[in-house]
């Protein structure tokens, strides 16, 4: 009976199974992903952490505080903006915010190249965000466990999720685009959107450094006033951290000064700079400050108004150089122009804030962006029109790769003739074996002949030989109808015979 069962089990059909599904990730996409979203994260961490210690150890203070101190500065390189023993700190340095994002954009453009598909380019920017967002919740929970011991207040979760994928967003779309800029990303622009990008970061970069040197210049006016901000450290420890901060916040001065330098406004509490007019009041007493001027608006400000200027010039004479039309020139002025007053807003809504008890440090936002634009466009439009009338509007050519120089050398018409070495020397060998003379060479060549001729009677005897050797194995017939041209050469060769060579009458008829 049970084998009667066994053998209905062997005939009973099996089910298929279903067929396995490729996995979402491969190892490699996996390893990339964590790479991308947690590396650059774990890195700030580990450089806050360590900050955070070598500063409390140097004020002699406890490690009570670490992680909520930890926590804190995770907050702060992010924009996002906090409540210390409550009073508001919204005004955070940029420089640290700035080194971070040029950090995330190389990583994420060295992770994509020419074998990235979309798809992976997108797993990549999520992951860029994702990763942050998660460390932010962690220190989300951090902060609110800490401020039963110490004056950090946690701040808003949704702000805080809000500024830290902004700030990573931008970030990796950044560095997807370098990665991808000479591959897909230039093959689906016009041309002269692609020639727009080196003149745009070579005005927004003069844009920078003319601010950075009206910030130098102010800063060495006001020396005095920076000295004593800096004695009122109390001590080693205290100026360095004056210093130190001063360097943190000294992007947020520089934007600032771009703020005065294109006609709107700066503040920094009661106090308000502008081309036109000042309003004093109290400050914070950071060295990076003094650069606020002390007395009223001089016309000698006015001179700032060569760094939108050069900017503008700069930006039109390049994109007049780089285009083939006018009409292009223009385009590309005036989208480069929008890109850098877009840049410049965004800055100054990350460098304003509420700065406690002294009030809003904040520039125009919306002054800055659109007179950054109007400068760049106006002025570039004139620089663009005056170098293509003065026909600079031209495409740099192509150098052409010179032909190279033929260095064939001259042919002859009646090419000289070619010595087989091997059949030279089987002739001298045959002519040496053939020692005995014969009869006929001592009766037509004179015993006191040459060496040069002795060789060419040698030579000959062995195309006679051939020749005869060549007659013997033919027929008569085929003889007959092949007639040897009477050669001077030949019959010599013919009557220099030796005669114990067989000749075709000898040979046997078959």
């Amino acid at each position: 009976m049970s084998a009667l069962l066994n053998d209905e089990k062997r005939r009973a059909p099996r089910t298929p199974r279903a067929p396995k599904r490729a996995p979402l990730l491969t190892p490699d996409e996996s390893r990339l992903l964590v790479r991308i979203g947690f590396r650059k994260p774990g890195v700030l961490i580990a450089v806050i952490a360590a900050v955070v210690l070598i500063t409390l150890v140097s004020a002699n203070s406890e490690l009570t505080g670490t992680f909520g101190a930890i926590a804190g500065m995770w907050f702060a390189v992010h924009q996002v903006p906090m409540t210390i023993g409550g009073t508001a700190l919204g005004v955070l340095p940029l420089l640290p915010t700035l080194v971070l994002m040029t950090t995330v954009a190389r990583g994420v453009a060295a992770a994509v190249g020419e074998s990235t598909s979309r798809r992976t380019l997108s797993m990549i920017g999520g992951a860029a965000v994702l990763g942050p967002v998660s460390v932010t919740a962690v220190a989300l929970a951090v902060a609110a466990d800490a401020s039963r011991t110490i004056g950090l207040s946690s701040p808003n979760a949704l702000l805080a999720f809000v500024w830290v994928a902004a700030v990573h967003g931008i970030a990796a779309g950044i560095g997807i685009a370098m990665g991808t800029w000479h591959l897909d990303v230039t093959g689906a622009l016009p041309e002269w959107v692609r020639s727009t990008l080196r003149p745009m970061l070579r005005a927004a970069m003069v844009l920078v450094a003319g601010a950075a040197g009206i910030v130098l210049a102010s800063m060495l006016a006001s020396w005095s006033t920076t000295e004593m901000l800096l004695t009122a450290g109390n001590g080693f420890v205290g100026v360095l951290g004056l210093t130190v901060l001063s360097i943190l916040y000294l992007p947020n001065v520089v934007l600032g000064a771009l703020a005065v330098a294109v006609g709107s406004e700066a503040q920094v509490g009661d106090v308000v700079v502008s081309f036109f007019a000042t309003t004093g009041g109290p400050v914070p007493p950071l060295p990076v400050l003094s650069v606020l001027p002390e007395g009223p608006a001089q016309s000698i400000w006015f001179l700032m108004l060569v760094v939108p200027l050069t900017a503008g010039i700069l930006l039109g004479r390049d994109c007049a150089h780089r285009t083939v039309d006018l009409h292009y020139a223009l385009s590309s002025v005036w989208l480069g122009s929008a890109v850098v007053g877009v840049a410049t807003l965004l800055l100054g809504v990350a460098a304003g804030g509420s700065l406690g008890t002294f009030g809003t440090v904040q520039v125009t936002v919306w002054s800055l962006g659109l007179l950054t634009f109007a400068w760049l466009a106006v002025v570039g439009s004139v620089s663009a029109a005056i170098t293509a009338w003065r026909g600079g509007s031209k495409q740099p050519a192509v150098d052409a790769e010179p032909e190279p120089a033929r260095t064939d050398e001259p042919v002859a018409a009646i090419a000289a003739p070619v010595v087989h070495e091997e059949r030279a020397v089987d002739a001298e060998v045959v002519a040496e074996a053939d020692a005995v003379p014969s009869k006929d060479t001592a009766l037509s060549k004179d015993a006191a002949s040459s060496q040069d001729e002795e060789n060419v009677v040698e030579a000959e005897v062995v195309e006679a030989e051939v020749f005869e050797e060549r007659a013997a194995e033919e027929t008569p017939e085929q003889a007959s109808e092949d007639p040897v041209a009477a050669d001077p050469e030949v019959v010599e060769a013919e009557t220099t015979e030796d005669v114990d060579a067989p000749s075709s009458s000898d040979v046997p008829e078959k």
